[in-house]
């Protein structure tokens, strides 16, 4: 048997480290500070940190088209928090809410980058209005992806669509695009997408921009955010790797010692 005074040790370490399990998270977007970063001028990033999320802070960029000095000409006062323009349904749940009056092109887009301080499972969030009034704009929403732990690249696990008739998707992985199609009223989910990403991962991101020659006013909003945290350390597998080692110092101790015991007595 392993002696006394290692068993107690490790069933003292087995007793006080356990598994963490954490709850999913919900990261509703708050009304106080709300949004702070101001409005991103072409080929320009604003950037703020959401340092009340527990137990991983949330930072948040939104790029207007690139590097460009051409881009997004933006709403008075958005990016902002809030629940207008739009609702996706949710008459009292804010959203991150991005609408421009114009676009300079067609290429033109903006990115908006979702970066948590610790990797996150099970992530989904909406995309609210993803769709289009013919002769002033069509939302196109795409790369869409998530950086990895380990540093890879990653689509999405699943993209769909709220309602039937208001975007189309089109593609797999890191090539789907949702294209909005028809008009959808802003107090309702029929322009919503749903989008989520198994993981683990650290961050996520989605282009926007307007797919219609007349590049006018747009404005979809990111919904809530759903994910599970991830342990960054496992104590308990540290524990069993600990008293693992143990218990073979001691099988390798007691042989070697009854070996001597046996040499001894033939000696004798």
């Amino acid at each position: 048997m392993l002696s006394l005074r290692r068993s107690l040790f490790c069933a003292a370490l087995l007793a006080g480290f356990g598994l963490p399990v954490r709850a999913s998270v919900v990261f509703d977007w708050p009304t106080s500070p709300g949004w702070t970063a101001g409005t991103p001028t072409a080929g320009q990033t604003v950037t703020q940190s959401f340092t009340s999320v527990d137990p991983n802070d949330i930072t948040v960029s939104v790029n207007n088209d690139g590097i460009s000095n051409q881009g997004a000409t933006w709403q008075t006062g958005y990016p902002q928090i809030s629940r207008s323009p739009l609702t996706g349904s949710f008459g009292s749940t804010n959203a991150l809410q991005l609408y421009v009056v114009s676009q300079s092109s067609t290429s033109s887009y903006i990115r908006t980058t979702i970066t948590f301080a610790t990797p996150v499972i099970n992530l989904s969030f909406q995309i609210w209005d993803v769709d289009a009034v013919a002769g002033q704009f069509a939302d196109k929403i795409f790369n869409i992806q998530a950086l990895a732990v380990g540093g890879a690249t990653v689509g999405a696990d699943s993209v769909t669509s709220e309602a039937a008739g208001y975007n189309t998707i089109t593609g797999t992985d890191l090539s789907t695009v949702v294209l909005g199609a028809a008009n959808a009223a802003n107090n309702t989910n029929q322009g919503t997408i749903d989008i989520s990403f198994s993981g683990p991962i650290t961050q996520f991101s989605f282009d926007w921009s307007n797919n219609d020659p007349a590049l006018g006013a747009q404005a979809i909003g990111l919904g809530l955010l759903t994910y599970t945290p991830v342990p960054e350390i496992n104590p308990f597998s540290s524990v069993l790797v600990v008293c693992s080692l143990l218990v073979v110092f001691e099988l390798f101790t007691r042989r070697h010692r009854n070996r001597g015991f046996r040499q001894l007595e033939c000696l004798e």
